[in-house]
């Protein structure tokens, strides 16, 4: 396993982190963290830290978890405080 930082930025908060920690859920992919920013229009920034398979390619996430019109953009790339660490992991 390793861990993946998605920072995504959604048009609206709450139907945009729903629809990401349900997908993330959907897929098999473990929670570590969240957090979101709210702006006054509605939209809102998400990172959510996920435990996804060692096998998975980052950018199959982000395409998994960014297929939603809610969402207006969305990146994700392996931990920066775990990529030292993925040997470690089978």
């Amino acid at each position: 396993m390793r861990e993946v930082v998605v920072n995504a930025v959604v048009t609206d908060a709450y139907d945009g982190l729903i629809r990401l920690l349900g997908d993330a859920q959907r897929f098999g992919f473990a929670l570590r963290a969240s957090t979101l920013s709210a702006e006054g229009d509605g939209s809102a920034s998400v990172t959510l830290t996920l435990s996804v398979s060692a096998r998975l390619d980052v950018q199959l996430v982000a395409a998994r978890l960014g297929r939603h019109p809610v969402v207006r953009s969305l990146d994700a790339q392996v931990s920066p405080t775990r990529a030292g660490a993925n040997h470690l992991y089978a």
